[in-house]
């Protein structure tokens, strides 16, 4: 039994609690460091053997990824129940000293309701239940090879430390020896090059500078931009579980305090740094809170597909603090269990789960914000790529989206090359809430969103009509017109509707031709029986290019006004003088400007191209 082989001198507070642990729990070190343990510092990472990194690009795989099972040790940290829950969905690998323990975990899980056909056994020696903290960190490499970084871990335990060589025998994937101290509970990342952890990993690793961490976190990680924390909590752990978490790649929970907590400052300036930091998809955090009153463990849940295991104390903050989660988490089962749980160690340290080596990855920036509807179909992008091997389904991937809150409407993404996909939302004209989310499936069976949970919290952006409203007036008779905004039915009895059937002709170097719909840049000649004003609603456009003929020719012009001096002419082919507008029983008159909605006539010594723009760049305009 450990704990009787480890007592130590007698009268510190620290031996003191060490004593009461081992006397409790005679099979599992503590979460902290012993007295005896502090004496043998010098150990830790005595017998690691550190190893090149995964060929790159290298991906950190993400809590909040799926999972194809979870990792315990025996003697637990946790209860039956947790694990039965756990084992409803993937496989629970469970670390015992032999088949002796194995067959006794199995007895107690068939009687606990523990289901046995997801449960398969690891046979390693031991020191404690952390698997969390010194359990194995999951990486893609470059040949989209799930593979496992190990570390050394920040305490003299080599069996424990030895757990990730294990693990990556076990499931017989490459393993990578990362020559830091540290410990998962004080690490966190979004799978997209970022991660996060306490100044703790700077004080374990003295004789490497910060950028040389960093440079470790990149090459055996692919992490790029490694946020390292004051921790805020003022404890002996300094573990960034303990007191907050990444929930997707732009979700990130900070437990929150009364102002008169002690550490209320330094949370808070923990959950201002976040909230002024750009998340992997270019956008600011959305800092989620929990609140954590008498130091309740809430932010140190378990993420395992779509369920989230929170742990709860019995407090009357419980339920406050699952509601949390739901908020920040809409569409996952939020889960609460009660546990020898401390501020400082609860269900997430005594737990890890295990990557799906043949995850279906999605990788996509999600549009966000306010986006113009001037710009037309909305496309989205996507690396999909089947780490099984196995190819992408017809079909697939299928942007699915909605607008305004409507029902979701899809478009299947087509292969632009390799792994690549493109799709196109359809243009909104009139603005409105677009939701959206990716769903893509391969021959392995395997489905996945993006985001993860998908329909229930999708990707948003608002689309902004810039569409605007024009008077155009007419003159009773003949007309000459143009097309001054950009509209879905550019039918001129759609935009006119009182206009004489039959009475829209366009102009060529043969003759007048019958038009049925307007183009931008042509002018044209339009009968109307009376007088009148119509409105056109469409997006303006501020510059267009028109191919002359020799000779006359019908024009118009942009969405603005623009001086006949500031028409780009660069080879000269305007006639001077020769821009005419028509007024009905005044004839036709020299215009000084094209005004939108107008036709214009114009002569060009040749054939080429002006161009109308309301750009301030005067060279070689036509003066």
């Amino acid at each position: 039994m450990i704990g009787l082989l480890h007592a130590g001198n007698q009268g510190s507070e620290l031996q003191i609690k060490t004593d009461e642990w081992f006397q409790n729990h005679p099979d599992s070190y503590p979460h902290w460091m012993t007295p005896e343990e502090e004496q043998r510092k010098d150990e830790i990472g005595r017998d690691f053997y550190p190893t090149d990194p995964p060929i790159g690009p290298v991906r950190n795989i993400a809590e909040f990824e799926p999972m194809e099972g979870v990792l315990v040790r025996y003697p637990f940290g946790i209860s039956y129940y947790v694990i039965a829950e756990m084992s409803e969905d993937i496989m629970v690998t469970t670390i015992v000293s032999g088949q002796s323990q194995e067959n006794t975990v199995t007895n107690y899980y068939s009687s606990n309701g523990v289901n046995l056909d997801n449960c398969i056994f690891l046979h390693a020696p031991t020191e404690s239940y952390w698997t969390r903290d010194y359990g194995p960190w999951y990486v893609v490499n470059g040949n989209n090879e799930v593979g496992i970084v190990n570390f050394i871990y920040n305490r003299p335990r080599p069996n424990d430390n030895d757990i990730p060589i294990e693990v990556a025998e076990f499931l017989d994937i490459e393993l990578y020896g990362m020559n830091l101290i540290t410990a998962g509970g004080n690490y966190m990342t979004d799978g997209m090059g970022i991660s996060a952890a306490s100044e703790l990993v700077w004080e374990e690793n003295p004789s490497q500078s910060h950028a040389e961490i960093a440079q470790l976190l990149e090459d055996f990680t692919g992490v790029t931009n490694f946020h390292v924390i004051p921790d805020p909590n003022n404890t002996y752990i300094d573990h960034i579980d303990c007191w907050g978490k990444f929930l997707d790649v732009d979700k990130v929970l900070v437990r929150s305090v009364p102002t008169s907590h002690n550490q209320y400052d330094e949370i808070e300036a923990t959950a201002d740094y976040f909230s002024n930091q750009m998340s992997s998809y270019g956008t600011p955090y959305e800092v989620y809170r929990v609140y954590t009153p008498q130091n309740q463990p809430y932010t140190n849940s378990l993420i395992l597909n779509d369920k989230v295991l929170v742990p709860i104390t019995g407090s009357s903050w419980d339920d406050d603090a699952l509601a949390s989660y739901e908020e920040a988490m809409p569409g996952y089962e939020v889960l609460g269990f009660t546990g020898s749980w401390e501020s400082t160690d609860a269900l997430h340290c005594r737990a890890k789960g295990v990557a799906d080596r043949g995850m279906l990855y999605i990788r996509h920036i999600p549009l966000s914000g306010e986006i113009p509807s001037s710009n037309g179909d909305f496309e989205i992008t996507a690396t999909v790529i089947p780490y099984s091997g196995a190819s992408v389904n017809n079909n697939s991937p299928t942007v699915y989206y909605r607008v305004d809150g409507g029902g979701y409407q899809s478009t299947v993404m087509e292969s632009i090359i390799g792994n690549e996909f493109s799709g196109y939302i359809p243009a909104l004209p009139f603005g409105g809430e677009v939701a959206y989310y990716i769903h893509a499936a391969d021959a392995s069976g395997r489905s996945e969103n993006h985001p993860f949970i998908g329909a229930p919290d999708p990707h948003i952006f608002q689309v902004i009509s810039t569409q605007l409203e024009m008077d155009l007036p007419h003159l009773e008779s003949w007309n000459l017109v143009g097309l001054p905004l950009v509209v879905t039915d550019p039918g001129y009895l759609n935009l006119f509707p009182t206009a004489t059937e039959n009475s829209f002709f366009s102009y060529s170097p043969s003759g007048y031709t019958p038009e049925t719909s307007f183009s931008a840049g042509n002018g044209y000649w339009l009968h109307f029986e009376e007088a009148g004003t119509h409105i056109i609603l469409g997006e303006p456009f501020s510059e267009i290019t028109i191919e002359l003929t020799e000779g006359w020719n019908l024009v118009s012009g942009i969405s603005s006004s623009v001086n006949a001096d500031q028409i780009i002419d660069p080879n000269d082919l305007i006639i001077p003088n020769t821009l005419f507008e028509f007024q009905g029983a005044s004839g036709y008159v020299y215009a000084q400007s094209l005004e939108p909605g107008r036709g214009y006539w114009i002569r060009s010594f040749n054939a080429g191209e002006i161009t109308i723009t309301n750009s301030n760049n005067t060279q070689n305009r036509k003066n």
